[in-house]
């Protein structure tokens, strides 16, 4: 183990090595002296190891090689060995962005992260926030410890699911919504790669900073969230205070206040995917049933994509669009605004064996991230399933369904319950709950009383009605989302049923 410091001199040539293994130009004798100096001196490899990030950070952050493109490296300075490169940039060699493969041997492999560790006099890793909250979380890929109460230095965390909160040295505190990427710069710094995040930045923290690829944002004491897109669209709300927005492409900054946000369409890009006709597949589409297909045991599983099949919801503004294309449908519920409440509305096609005999059931719904609103303002939520029992109204087409015209909807009902139907129209079924921040999974509803409102349809067509009846703790909650026919990347709304003398065969026949 070498315990003495590197000097400028000795940090200048294992740079120049780094640059050479990244792209490819190492002799034989080269390789083995940077191999050499790995294995014994732990400076080198934390040096070694912010290269590599630098390097992938430059690949990844076009704005960033954009920017340095354009500046000249200044003269070699005092490198002090406690601190960290990643922020001296520019005088990192300009081969660190060029798209090459790494050459070095196994080694490699064994550098522990890919960014420097900042340290402090004693050589102990310099934290500067703690995981305080790691709720119904799935990690991908950090570089940090993520279990509660952990401590954590600059580096990366990769949230696959669920919500982490993190809280600052300087006082703020971030929460995470999966999926997020976020940067741990400093105690008073982070930067969002991709992602939501809510920030709450106490008179200690002002001045606290969330950069993204395309802005970057100062906060004066507030509650703000942030979202930014890998499309290069960002969305800044504030909620109480103030903050300072300035656009990476311009620099113009501005203010924003409590109510004010800046979207340039991370949101509404989103909304409904356009795909291009010209562009080629590279992989399959997930499963869209257009048939009945037979689970063994008198079990029978239906999609929305079979037959008569729909699907799509509503928006509580009466000028609002029709959502019938839309790859997912949302629900939610809020008494802020009551113009953004929204109901679901599935329809399955049992007409191949409307008249067998029903013994047992189950509705399954699959959960989309919504891209709408901010998981932190919505606690564990509590949704309902409706029957539509009156059959005149089946009939609805999910091409022309709004607020005005659904089927049990009263538009004249107080503003109140306008996220559930009207009950003269329709049955309670089932309940089911998702925890605040999930994204994922599948949640369904079974039970005698779902078995009895199949057993009553007479004309082959079952609608059912979905409705958030939790409320949003603040304006800006989240919208949840569930799978429809049209989406690509997830299961539609099935139907399972278990009937009595049911011929499999007949059922495999498309329609």
């Amino acid at each position: 183990m070498n315990d003495q410091p590197m000097s400028d001199s000795e940090r200048w040539h294992l740079l120049e090595l780094c640059e050479r293994s990244l792209t490819a130009k190492l002799t034989a004798a080269e390789k083995e002296e940077l191999n050499t100096r790995l294995r014994i001196d732990e400076e080198a490899r934390r040096l070694f190891a912010a290269a590599l990030h630098q390097h992938a950070e430059l690949k990844f952050d076009t704005h960033l090689l954009k920017q340095l493109a354009g500046e000249s490296p200044p003269s070699i300075a005092k490198i002090s060995p406690g601190r960290s490169i990643v922020s001296r940039t520019p005088w990192l060699p300009s081969a660190l962005a060029a798209a090459a493969g790494i050459a070095v041997l196994g080694i490699v492999g064994a550098v522990w992260n890919w960014q420097l560790t900042p340290r402090t006099g004693d050589g102990t890793t310099l934290t500067v926030a703690t995981v305080i909250k790691a709720r119904d979380c799935k990690w991908a890929g950090s570089t940090l410890p993520t279990a509660e109460g952990s401590r954590v230095a600059a580096g990366m965390l990769e949230l696959a699911e669920g919500l982490a909160t993190l809280k600052f040295d300087s006082g703020a505190e971030i929460v995470m919504e999966a999926p997020a990427t976020l940067e741990i710069v400093d105690a008073k710094a982070c930067r969002l790669v991709r992602g939501t995040l809510m920030a709450d930045v106490p008179p200690s923290a002002i001045g606290f900073v969330v950069d993204t690829p395309d802005a970057k944002v100062v906060d004066y004491g507030t509650r703000f969230g942030v979202s930014a897109g890998e499309d290069g669209k960002y969305l800044v709300k504030v909620l109480d205070g103030l903050v300072e927005v300035s656009p990476k492409a311009t620099g113009e900054a501005k203010q924003l206040r409590g109510g004010q946000s800046v979207d340039t369409g991370i949101r509404r890009s989103q909304l409904t995917p356009s795909p291009n006709p010209s562009t080629v597949e590279l992989e399959s589409r997930r499963w869209q049933p257009n048939i009945i297909l037979d689970a063994g045991g008198g079990w029978q599983i239906v999609s929305t994509a079979y037959g008569r099949g729909k699907d799509t919801y509503i928006q509580g503004n009466p000028k609002s669009k029709n959502f019938g294309k839309d790859p997912y449908f949302r629900v939610k519920r809020s008494s802020f605004s009551p113009e953004l409440d929204r109901k679901g509305y599935v329809c399955f096609d049992l007409g191949k064996f409307k008249d067998d005999l029903k013994e047992d059931a189950e509705l399954v719904l699959s959960i989309e991230p919504s891209d709408l609103g901010f998981a932190t303002l919505v606690p564990d939520s509590t949704f309902a399933v409706y029957g539509l029992t009156d059959e005149s109204e089946d009939n609805w087409s999910e091409n022309t369904l709004t607020w005005k015209e659904a089927p049990a909807h009263n538009v004249a009902t107080d503003a109140g319950k306008h996220h559930l139907p009207d009950p003269k129209k329709a049955a309670l079924l089932g309940r089911f709950q998702i925890a605040q921040g999930v994204s994922r999974g599948t949640r369904s509803i079974k039970g005698q009383e779902l078995v009895k409102f199949l057993q009553n349809d007479t004309n082959g067509l079952v609608t059912f009605i979905i409705c958030r009846e939790t409320d949003e703790s603040a304006r800006d909650g989240m919208a949840h989302a569930f799978a429809t026919k049209e989406s690509g990347s997830n299961t539609p709304p099935l139907l399972r049923v278990k009937v009595k003398d049911v011929e499999p065969a007949s059922r495999e026949t498309k329609d």
